[in-house]
């Protein structure tokens, strides 16, 4: 006598999953053309003032305060 052989169902096949994008560090994430334009001009006057210096490193340019930058008072304004 001839035996059956029941057939399963094709198993489902996994879902491929999209690769997760890389995390972002604060160096990657940039804003638009304008604000960094902008940015770049406030931190431009502050070293005129005296209140930041412009260094070089080798990530790229760094701004720090000066003595006087760290003497004088946070604005109203920033509040």
């Amino acid at each position: 006598m001839p035996r059956s052989t029941r057939r399963r169902p094709p198993a489902p096949r996994p879902r491929r999953r999209r690769p997760a994008p890389p995390p972002t560090s604060l160096f990657d994430t940039f804003g638009s053309p304008q604000e960094d334009a902008s940015l770049l001009e406030d931190l431009v006057a502050l070293v005129a003032l005296g209140l930041l210096e412009q260094r070089t490193s080798p990530e790229g340019t760094v701004f720090a305060l000066t003595e006087l930058g760290y003497r004088t008072p946070a604005s109203r304004d920033a509040e």
